[in-house]
């Protein structure tokens, strides 16, 4: 008997995991409808050597120029974090690309501290103060702000 009520119970919970994990809503009109489950995107852990780290900054700076045309200074500092940020490089990749490097961070700096700096794109008129503030704020918690800051002197310009 009370190995039935085992193998009963076990199904039951086999079967209420299953349940779960097939999840269904009750819209307003009683139909069910499926729950999109969440996709996880499993990031790369492989080191970049020298030549993919160049060209991961290569193609990082052809989105930027692209992101400064419209003023999207939002997706740009938030892959400037993707790309670059959370890229895992072997310090000889740095050292070898340092330049480069620098490139990339004075161009994100610029346009994200500098609020007329590529203002003239349809995003970048539609920013407020607290967009920017959020974005500097975002940027400057980098590893990368943190090493390269002392690059890029910002200097406001006052008229």
């Amino acid at each position: 008997m009370k190995k039935s009520k085992k193998i009963i119970g076990i199904a039951l919970l086999l079967m209420s995991i299953s349940y779960i994990g097939n999840a269904k809503t009750v819209n307003k009109t009683g139909k069910n409808q499926n729950v999109k489950k969440t996709d996880t995107t499993k990031r790369n852990a492989k080191e970049l050597n020298s030549q993919e780290y160049a060209q991961v900054l290569s193609n990082f700076q052809k989105k930027a120029e692209k992101y400064l045309e419209t003023g999207d200074k939002i997706k740009l500092v938030d892959d400037y974090i993707n790309d670059i940020e959370n890229a895992k490089v072997s310090e000889k990749a740095l050292e070898d690309n340092k330049k480069a490097d620098m490139e990339v961070f004075g161009m994100v700096e610029v346009a994200i501290f500098m609020k007329s700096m590529y203002s003239d794109g349809a995003e970048a008129k539609k920013l407020t103060d607290a967009d920017y503030e959020r974005i500097q704020k975002k940027f400057a918690s980098t590893n990368k702000f943190k090493q390269l800051e002392g690059y890029v002197q910002i200097q406001p310009i006052t008229q």
